[in-house]
């Protein structure tokens, strides 16, 4: 059963010492901090990775440029002309 929104019985809240329980609480309150961050932490770390990954990957080798022959280009146009 919980009791006005905490997670322990009637019971332990009505024989526990008033400083006790806030103890617990401030705890239980800095516990769930702590594994919210830690989450976070976690999910940034695998996201950082994935990225150093994908950066360190070899890329493609370029692509052999074209011999270049000799030829000059022709000063007429190919189209004739028209339009």
């Amino acid at each position: 059963m919980i009791y006005k929104g905490t997670r322990q019985s009637p019971f332990l809240l009505f024989t526990m010492d008033p400083e006790v329980q806030a103890l617990i609480a401030v705890y239980q309150k800095r516990l769930t901090d702590a594994t919210a961050q830690n989450i976070a932490f976690e999910a940034r770390i695998i996201m950082l990775q994935k990225q150093i990954e994908e950066l360190t990957t070899a890329p493609p080798p370029p692509p052999q440029p074209t011999p270049k022959t000799g030829r000059k280009a022709s000063a007429k146009s190919q189209d004739g002309g028209k339009f």
